[in-house]
């Protein structure tokens, strides 16, 4: 009697521990599922946002950035410092020439590119730039950091050695390689104050070098960010929830992001 009450309890301790297993599956695939289902913020993918300059630097339209994700998290940091920026996830440079055409009216004397992280950058298109500026206004291009294709901030840097006078290039590229703590987990985005305050102070020295006439000095590659008088600290446009990770444990969540990727695939197929 005593065994068979043993194998009992055994038995039933047995069905308990495949029933939570099986609970805890199910909560792994309906997390899973749910993933799939909502995409990230941070990949959603064409979300814009436009800010207003918060000072005003005088008569005339105000200085105008255009960008990606990037640009994105230092919109709000760049108006304390005169800016009117519209930035827009995965914006690539077709995209945001298109933009410039269809806002070409009234553009002010300094017109910053921030993009190249997503997708080619060609000769072509930063020409296409020049034309839509025009030669009274200078134009800035941000090299990007880490993006899709390495030749894009060599590229920049020539474009501005063949334009004397009309390009100026904020190395963006070149001035953050040494701070890999500027960066969110995926070294491309912004990962907290002092990053944007970095990105912020570096687009914002083109300003230094911005003609008050028609009369464009000769290029200038920037390796170093210039304060000019704004708040040393300025939260990001959107608050990131992501702490930086170990290397071992950022290897981990790439693992898990790559099996989830694969399991959505899977899912899709059927």
């Amino acid at each position: 009697m005593p065994g068979k009450r043993l194998r009992i309890a055994s038995a039933e301790r047995s069905r308990i521990s495949f029933a939570a297993r099986a609970l805890s599956v199910a909560a792994v695939w309906l997390w899973v599922l749910a993933l799939c289902a909502t995409p990230a913020l941070a990949n959603a993918c064409g979300q814009t946002i436009s800010v207003s300059p918060r000072r005003s630097l005088g008569p005339g339209p105000p200085p105008l950035a255009i960008g990606d994700s990037v640009l994105y998290d230092a919109s709000q940091a760049l108006s304390y410092y005169g800016f009117e920026t519209n930035a827009m996830v995965c914006r690539t440079m077709a995209q945001g020439i298109t933009w410039l055409q269809a806002h070409d009216q009234n553009l002010p004397v300094l017109v910053v590119i921030a993009l190249g992280t997503n997708g080619p950058v060609s000769i072509g298109q930063i020409d296409q730039l020049l034309s839509i500026v025009g030669p009274n206004r200078i134009l800035a291009m941000v090299t990007p950091h880490n993006g899709n294709y390495a030749y894009v901030p060599g590229l920049i840097r020539a474009a501005a050695q063949q334009h004397p006078g009309r390009i100026e290039v904020l190395d963006w590229n070149q001035l953050s390689a040494a701070h890999p703590d500027w960066f969110a987990p995926d070294g491309i985005h912004l990962g907290g104050p002092a990053g944007i305050n970095a990105y912020a102070q570096l687009v914002a020295s083109a300003l230094l070098d911005t003609p008050t006439s028609s009369a464009v000095g000769t290029p200038t590659t920037i390796g170093t960010p210039t304060t000019i008088g704004t708040p040393t600290t300025i939260q990001p446009a959107r608050p990131r929830t992501t702490p930086h990770a170990s290397a071992p444990d950022t290897a981990a969540g790439l693992r898990a992001v790559l099996a989830i990727e694969t399991i959505c695939v899977s899912l899709a197929s059927f």
